[in-house]
């Protein structure tokens, strides 16, 4: 797990708990603003996941040689 993997989970804690506190104190504008950071959350944990896969998956030593080239060493 890295980090924005763990700020993804701790925004969707909070969530949790602010619409808890909306259902104790009935506020129904907290319980919503809980389910938005929930998501908000679920989210950003399922983004951080997907850009660790992509990274895994392609190889650095491609990705080095080709952000190198110029578009001049481009053969025509």
């Amino acid at each position: 797990m890295n980090s924005d993997q763990f700020q993804g989970h701790l925004r969707e804690m909070k969530g949790w708990a602010l619409e808890k506190w909306g259902g104790v104190t009935h506020d129904p504008w907290l319980r919503i603003a809980g389910r938005r950071e929930r998501l908000l959350g679920r989210l950003e944990a399922s983004l951080a996941e997907s850009r660790r896969i992509a990274e895994t998956s392609f190889p650095t030593a491609v990705a080095s040689t080709t952000a190198s080239r110029r578009p001049a060493d481009v053969p025509r």
